[in-house]
């Protein structure tokens, strides 16, 4: 765990230094803040995050293709609309 924890505050300095030195644009920061929100909410409905370890690769490419068909489901609704 401490190797994980180290590797976040590293990784925090490294995204505060790129936000001080201005190296981010508005779009880029915009995602970065809805992934954050994103990651809140996942946090609080499954009461875990993207660090866990209880699942195989397998399970994580069944759940990458799950959100690509709900994906799917949106975008040709949308279609539909246009």
């Amino acid at each position: 765990m401490d190797n994980l924890n180290n590797k976040k505050e590293l990784l925090k300095t490294e995204l505060i230094n790129k936000i001080r030195d201005n190296e981010l644009d508005s779009i880029v920061m915009n995602v970065m803040l809805k992934f954050i929100d994103r990651a809140k909410i996942g946090k609080n409905k499954y009461n875990t995050d993207m660090d866990r370890n209880d699942l195989e690769l397998k399970d994580w490419i069944n759940h990458s293709l799950e959100e690509q068909m709900d994906n799917m489901l949106y975008m040709y609704k949308v279609n539909t609309i246009l």
